[in-house]
């Protein structure tokens, strides 16, 4: 089986005792290491992006299609996130800053994101629960 990480992006660009802050950049096919998020974060796309996620144990695939500049804030609950893995299934490069809020959730479960909407009109994204 293959370890999860607690890496949410692909370049630590700063942090301190409050937040983390990552770039996540996917070439076409690319994919991030299986991560799971143990922190309330947000997420900002810098590039318009068609991404697949898939969880260990389940044959259930999430498919997003968002614009450049979709914002989604998700609070994860004390428990985290469950394990999953991004798949860039576009022709072009995915982009994405993410910022975890250090510390505890105060959520005793995890939460619906909150979005700015910024989808793309086809949307094809299948709950995972």
């Amino acid at each position: 089986m293959t370890p999860v990480g607690a890496n949410v992006g692909t370049e630590l660009l700063f942090e301190n005792d409050r937040v983390r802050v990552w770039d996540m950049q996917l070439d076409p096919g690319a994919s991030s290491e299986l991560h799971q998020h143990q922190h309330d974060y947000l997420f900002v796309y810098v590039t318009p992006s068609k991404l697949e996620s898939r969880s260990p144990g389940s044959d259930e695939v999430r498919m997003f299609e968002r614009e450049d500049g979709f914002a989604s804030f998700s609070v994860v609950g004390r428990e985290g996130r469950p394990p999953h893995q991004v798949t860039n299934v576009a022709e072009q490069p995915h982009r994405q800053i993410v910022v975890e809020l250090l510390g505890r959730s105060e959520a005793e479960h995890e939460q619906p994101p909150q979005t700015n909407g910024r989808t793309v009109p086809t949307d094809t994204e299948v709950p995972s629960r």
